[in-house]
């Protein structure tokens, strides 16, 4: 089954990352740092930061954003609401979606938000 980004899926204001900011619990691998709050309104949402500090190359900044976006699409239906963040890390330069997307939900199990999905899994 083939899941879709939503624009209420993503966050557009600044206070919704100051939100993550400043009420999240940070987790970090190799690859990339998720920070996870509650959420105020019972809805999952995203934000993916990658900025200067990471690399001063755009192509380098989009293909990390990109990585982190795709793993969160696929990793959407087992995710409990909350809000979150992912900030790219150097790791993540040389890695593979699928290797991305195993971390997150690695990440994502140790903060206790994967839930079974509709298969069981």
């Amino acid at each position: 089954m083939k899941y879709r980004l939503r624009p209420d899926d993503k966050f557009h204001l600044k206070s919704e990352f100051d939100h993550v900011r400043e009420n999240g619990k940070k987790r970090v691998c190799h690859c990339m740092l998720l920070v996870t709050a509650d959420s105020p309104d019972e809805a999952l949402k995203c934000g993916v930061i990658c900025g200067r500090k990471y690399s001063n190359r755009a192509v380098d900044r989009n293909r990390a954003r990109r990585l982190l976006w795709e793993s969160f699409r696929k990793l959407k239906p087992e995710i409990s609401p909350c809000h979150m963040s992912l900030i790219a890390r150097k790791g993540i330069a040389g890695m593979k979606q699928q290797d991305v997307q195993k971390q997150m939900r690695f990440l994502l199990k140790e903060a206790g938000l994967l839930v079974k999905n509709s298969l069981g899994i």
